[in-house]
């Protein structure tokens, strides 16, 4: 199935920040989920500085679900202090045991008897709005477009030119990685960059399988529960010094309980957002 068929208007799918974090609070609230005092927030994300603007946004609006009375008690962890990765892409790598630096974030947690981790993993894109094309996005101050993601879009140059890998180890193990999705997929070039959406996309589906057979065995081992939020950061050419712009399509959300046992949750796209805050009114 092609992605076009499968995802139909991708942008279409995306949510504002404020808007997924809305209805993460409300998730948050459903399992008992209480940041700096029962749970810490990691944030995944590429190493691009476009991305650490999305990280502050984040960061902000699930401040406003802290309970400001225990902001002086110092037997919590404050909302200040959360755990982030920064990952090629912001893509773990199957068979790369990269969760382990997910380890220390459990090591955190306030209260071990009801630990949480809330994970947000997010690879991803630019967007040029004014163009309709994938892969690039002009940034706050500059006036020319440049890559995005650039570690995702320079390993699909060297594979489809057939340059060699790079010399970084880290890159080199995203080249094979994408190789072999860019086989599976018969993923070639195409206007508008939507060979690089559909690379993105399915680079980050792969992910998941392994991932999350990883978070299981984190939550078991440390006898937590994770929350993940997971998908595509879609990062949008910029006229302004506002983040509210740039938005993420959620693919993944599931909780895995301290037994490793795991529950898909709700659907978070715009055409449910209404039907969600109705429903948990």
């Amino acid at each position: 199935m092609s992605l076009s068929v499968k995802y139909g208007n991708f942008i279409g799918r995306a949510v504002h920040i404020s808007e997924l974090c809305e209805i993460v609070i409300e998730l948050m609230e459903r399992y008992e989920l209480c940041l700096g005092i029962n749970t810490i927030l990691v944030i995944i994300t590429c190493l691009d500085d476009q991305c650490t603007t999305i990280i502050e946004y984040i960061k902000r609006e699930l401040r406003k679900c802290h309970p400001t009375k225990f902001d002086d008690d110092h037997s919590t962890i404050h909302m200040e202090k959360y755990y982030g990765m920064r990952l090629f892409g912001g893509l773990f790598i199957p068979k790369i045991k990269t969760y382990e630096c997910l380890i220390p974030a459990a090591h955190h947690i306030p209260d071990k008897e009801n630990g949480n981790l809330l994970i947000f993993n997010f690879a991803h894109i630019g967007y040029d709005d004014g163009k309709k094309a994938y892969g690039a996005l002009v940034r706050h101050g500059h006036s020319k477009s440049t890559a995005a993601c650039g570690a995702i879009i320079g390993c699909y140059e060297r594979i489809r030119h057939g340059t060699g890998d790079p010399k970084d180890n880290d890159l080199k193990i995203l080249t094979k990685y994408l190789k072999g999705i860019v086989s599976k997929y018969d993923i070639v070039h195409e206007d508008k960059g939507l060979h690089l959406l559909e690379l993105t996309v399915r680079a980050y589906e792969m992910q998941v399988p392994w991932l999350k057979s990883q978070l299981t065995e984190l939550a078991v081992m440390d006898n937590i529960n994770i929350m993940y939020i997971g998908g595509i950061e879609v990062d949008f050419s910029r006229t302004c010094e506002d983040t509210a712009n740039d938005k993420i399509v959620v693919m993944d959300k599931f909780f895995i309980d301290k037994k490793g046992s795991h529950e898909q949750l709700s659907q978070l796209s715009p055409l449910e957002l209404n039907t969600w805050r109705n429903q948990n009114k």
